[in-house]
């Protein structure tokens, strides 16, 4: 496959909101995807085959590990609006 084509391939396997997908995929396609989504997660899930070098690969656009800060984060807010909430509605009352 081209690289026009692969780029291709990848945005549209990546549009409209999925950020998780299962590939097969070569070590070369591999690097493209490196390349083009630096911060994605990639784990190999089978044995690559002889015929095409080709291997499933599980690739994760927005991994949550590493970023527990930033979940934690969302927490606490939430919980901030939630008392935020809870006291408009007692206010209202």
């Amino acid at each position: 496959m081209a690289a026009d084509d692969f780029n291709k391939f990848l945005s549209e396997s990546f549009s409209e909101g999925v950020y998780f997908r299962e590939l097969r995929l070569s070590q070369k396609e591999i690097d493209a995807v490196k390349t083009m989504y630096p911060t994605a997660l990639i784990k190999r899930t089978s044995e690559g085959n002889d015929v095409q070098s080709k291997a499933w690969y599980e690739i994760n656009l927005l991994p949550v590990e590493g970023q527990t800060e930033n979940v934690e984060a969302i927490r606490n807010e939430n919980t901030r609006l939630k008392r935020e909430l809870e006291a408009l509605k007692q206010f209202k009352n």
